[in-house]
């Protein structure tokens, strides 16, 4: 009964909480001076089974509780005292392949990757070798492809880095950050005697009354146009427009 119904069981199983349980009630029974009743016997097997949970908590690291989880502090003693020590043979390994790889380079690609090493920039590296940036990518590329290729002889080579950056400006990705900076700018360099939903018009060199007419009298965009030095679009615009708020009007 006692295993059965008790509250925080923690994480014990049924059978470890049965056996806890009743010898609880067993010694219970043998220590009481007088006949205990039933509910005497229930109260000592849900004692004994919440001190036996509390006991394997505190053993395995875990808070108290009936979601209990191990505590960071127990989880960072048990990853540094049982995790994984790495090996000195890979870096020695490894050392070593470096080295037979480095010399089995062509001389122009361990000069393209020394000068990369040695300035740890980019156009520094190139105007010390005497070609241009570009150049000096598209070499970069040959010598590690050149690189992988012998690294993993025998096997797919990996691809080269894909976020190499130095010597370069990080640029902002953030789109929406972007659209408000450059709303913000508009914003600021706009008059404050215009309203915000309203957009200046644009002097295209004629008046809107000569542009009607020119346009009523037969003359083409493309003409009007030529002769006010801007796009025949922008005049069509104009007019359709004017024609729009005159109907309006």
């Amino acid at each position: 009964m006692a295993a059965a119904t008790i509250r925080w069981p923690g994480r014990l199983d049924w059978i470890t909480r049965v056996e806890t349980a009743w010898s609880a009630v067993a010694e219970r029974l043998y220590t009481a001076d007088a006949p205990p009743t039933r509910n005497d016997l229930k109260v000592a097997g849900w004692s004994a089974i919440t001190e036996h949970a509390r006991k394997d908590n505190s053993f395995r690291g875990r808070t108290w509780g009936y979601d209990s989880t191990s505590t960071p502090s127990f989880e960072r003693f048990w990853a540094l005292a049982a995790g994984h020590v790495p090996s000195p043979e890979g870096a020695v390994v490894e050392r070593r392949a470096l080295g037979q790889i480095w010399a089995a380079l062509p001389e122009q690609h361990r000069r393209v990757l020394r000068a990369l090493a040695d300035h740890g920039h980019y156009a520094e590296a190139a105007d010390a070798l005497g070609v241009t940036l570009g150049s000096f990518y598209s070499l970069v590329s040959r010598a590690r492809k050149a690189f992988f290729a012998l690294w993993h002889e025998h096997e797919v080579p990996s691809r080269p880095w894909g976020n190499d950056v130095r010597g370069r400006k990080l640029r902002r990705k953030n789109v929406t950050v972007i659209a408000v900076r450059q709303r913000t700018r508009l914003r600021a360099r706009r008059p404050a005697d215009r309203p915000n939903n309203s957009r200046a018009k644009r002097d295209i060199g004629i008046s809107d009354a000569d542009l009607l007419l020119r346009h009523r009298d037969g003359e083409s965009y493309e003409s009007i146009a030529a002769s006010l030095s801007i796009g025949p679009t922008a005049v069509r615009r104009r007019v359709l427009g004017l024609m729009a708020l005159a109907q309006t009007s």
